[in-house]
Order: C-alpha cells, then sequence, then structure tokens
C-alpha cells in the first residue's frame, strides 16, 4: 500500500533532555526513537509530573509515512517493543538500569495512545535548569537513520564549542551498536559514520568532519569538527524570559569568540589553556602557521609549549612555532614506552575528569545566557 505523505508539524515542538540522557547508552530502532522524541516534545517547562502523554495514532501513522489502515497495529507494536526497552544510565557510585515507559494505554475507538514515562526518569527530562540539550523535533523526525538522531543530538551538545571527541568504546555504547556488529572500525565508518555524515549535511542545521584518534595502529577515538549551517539563537528554557532580552548581546559575544571559520584553528584553540587562548598573539600564530605548515605541526609546538613554557606561554609559543621546537620532542614522547591511551580530559590539559567536566558545563551554560556561581 503507498506510504502516507508526512504531515508537517509545528516549528514551537522542542525536544530537551539533560545531558546525561544524551549522552546514555541505548539501542532504538527509528519508529521506537521516534516516538520517545514525540512524547518528550510534548513536557512542558514547569511540568512538575509526567503526564499521560496522547499520541494520535493517525498523527503517528503520518509523520512516520505509514499506511492509516495498518497505523493501529504497527504503533502497537512499536509500544509493546518499546516497554521492555532498557537505558543505563550510569551515574558517579551507580548504574541505573531503566525503561523509556511505564505504560501504553490504548482506549476503544479514541483514536489515541495514552503514554507515561519511568517515573525514575523525572530528573533527566523535567525542569530542567542547567547542563541539558535542545533540539527542534522537526529536525529529529527528518532522519531516516536511528544513528544519526543520536548523533546530531551529541553535536548539537557541543555546537557552540565546535569539536567534540568521543572514545570509539563510548561512541559505539551510546549509539547502541551490538557488539558483534561493526566490529573492525573501517565497517563502521562505511555503514555508520559516513552515512551519518552525509544526512546531517544534507537535511541538518549543523554538519561534521572527523579526525580519527590513533591509539598505536587503531582508531581509538573520533575527533568532531562541527560547524554550522545556519547560525541561531541558542535556545533558552522557556520560564527563563529574562534572557530573552540578552540574546542579540550573546549572539555577537559568541560570534566573537568563534571568529574563526576554519574548524582546524578551533580545534588547535582546544589545545591551549583558558588563560592564553583568547589572545590575539595567540590566534594569530594558529592562524599562520596552520596555513603555512599545517595542522600537526602547529600541533606538536602547542604540545611542548604547554610542556615547558614558564613564564611568557605566548612569546614561547610563538618561537617554538617559528623554529619547530616540538619537533625533536614530538619523536622522543613517540619513542617513550607506550602507556595506557590517554583520556579526552588528560589530552585536553585537565588535571582530572571532574575539572574537565565542569569546564564544559560552564561553557554550555554560557551557550545558553546562564551564569553559573
Amino acid at each position: 500500500m503507498a506510504r502516507k505523505r508526512q504531515k508537517p508539524l509545528p516549528n514551537s515542538l522542542i525536544v530537551t533532555q539533560a545531558n546525561e540522557l544524551v549522552e546514555v547508552r541505548y539501542n532504538l530502532p527509528l519508529g521506537e526513537q521516534r516516538l520517545v522524541l514525540t512524547m518528550i516534545s510534548r513536557i512542558q517547562p514547569d511540568d512538575a509530573d509526567f503526564k499521560p502523554y496522547r499520541v494520535s495514532v493517525s498523527d503517528f501513522a503520518e509523520f512516520l509515512g505509514i499506511s492509516r489502515d495498518s497505523a493501529y497495529a504497527e504503533c502497537k507494536k512499536i509500544t509493546a517493543k518499546l516497554l521492555t526497552r532498557v537505558l543505563h544510565i550510569r551515574e558517579e557510585g551507580r548504574l541505573l538500569q531503566i525503561g523509556w515507559m511505564s505504560s501504553a494505554e490504548y482506549i476503544d475507538g479514541s483514536g489515541v495512545v495514552n503514554l507515561t514515562f519511568d517515573p525514575l526518569l523525572k530528573p533527566y527530562l523535567l525542569q530542567l535548569k542547567s547542563s541539558f540539550t535542545s533540539c527542534k523535533l522537526t529536525m529529529l523526525l527528518s532522519f531516516k537513520s536511528q544513528y544519526t538522531m543520536r548523533v546530531y543530538t551529541l553535536l548539537k551538545q557541543y555546537e557552540k564549542l565546535k569539536v567534540r571527541e568521543v572514545e570509539m568504546e563510548s561512541l559505539r555504547d551510546i549509539l547502541g551498536v551490538r557488539k558483534d556488529l561493526h566490529v573492525e572500525y573501517k565497517n563502521f565508518k562505511i555503514n555508520i559514520l559516513l552515512p551519518t555524515q552525509k544526512e546531517l549535511a544534507e537535511k541538518a542545521d549543523l554538519m561534521f568532519e572527523f579526525d580519527e584518534i590513533k591509539y598505536g595502529r587503531r582508531v581509538g577515538a573520533i575527533r568532531f569538527r562541527i560547524s554550522t549551517k545556519n547560525p541561531a539563537i541558542p535556545l533558552l528554557p522557556s520560564d527563563d524570559m529574562s534572557a530573552v532580552n540578552e540574546v542579540s548581546y550573546l549572539t555577537l559575544e559568541l560570534s566573537s569568540v568563534n571568529r574563526f571559520s576554519d574548524p582546524s584553528v578551533q580545534d588547535l584553540l582546544s589545545l591551549i589553556s583558558e588563560q592564553h587562548r583568547n589572545k590575539k598573539t595567540v590566534h594569530t600564530a594558529l592562524e599562520i602557521f596552520s596555513k603555512r605548515h599545517g595542522f600537526d605541526y602547529v600541533k606538536r609546538n602547542i604540545l611542548y609549549s604547554n610542556a615547558k613554557a614558564d613564564k611568557s606561554y605566548a612569546g614561547f609559543l610563538n618561537n617554538a612555532l617559528k623554529a619547530d621546537w616540538g619537533h625533536d620532542w614530538d619523536l622522543e614522547q613517540q619513542a617513550l614506552p607506550k602507556k595506557k591511551p590517554m583520556e579526552v580530559w588528560e589530552r585536553n590539559g585537565f588535571v582530572s575528569r571532574e575539572q574537565y567536566d565542569d569546564f564544559m558545563y560552564r561553557k554550555q551554560m554560557e551557550n545558553y545566557g546562564l551564569a553559573i556561581n
């Protein structure tokens, strides 16, 4: 039977999730993921508790592009499966295994299904004031791949930071890739990474290039370099209207901080400590030498300066870039006995994961115009 044309959804529907939920490990097929996102978009900012969220079976059929004749049966199949799906939320000192929904209620003759979230999901979906990510439901439902949905949300979380680095093991977990599927990186790249990159480039308001970070001979992490097609005003919590008047100021401020269009310069800036990152001499040096000698040349001299500079960091870095002081040092580092691969926070120059997480959280809040004491 012919598939129904999808019914346009209001642009005002927003999917807002705590960042813990954005990064949580789960595996949902496309239809189930679309249903969950539609439910989340029905939550209002001032909701103190979950309600039964009503989804019309006919609307469900239209935005999924399936026949109305089979919609009722298909919807029941999807909700039955969804009731068995488990999320694995890891927090300090505990692992929470939890289902998305506690119930799905079909009332004969009503043409709707009442869906209820599991109550233990409240901290991750209700009255979020900080550490959250928001996406338009219309954008998420436009994707044809469950992996594109997840990657888009992960990158949206770091959109203003321009760079996100994820360990391969964590990325596979977050995307819900089975242990026996696409085991070799080349297969993961061909079947998941490249199709996701293509779909985002075609449909989304952001896209990415990526670098393969190797641990010895294997690819151990992916560095996503995020670029925005149509820069938009950061989404603000609906109940924080005091920030709305500052949107123009925030937009100008963010555009001045991220003034380099070359993603490689943004990547290099991320290697430099925050106290030196905004110095004009540092910006200029990175831009000139990356164009002249390439990314790896500049990177090794930044890392050398991070290890060796004592007083004037900017002056030391400029001299290192001119003379390539980092060349021999980099060779010496490679010759050292191999250690356990460094964590993301270590490679970015932080002294602990807690410091790195706090830094990323504060950056996210700045993007929403929220001051953190």
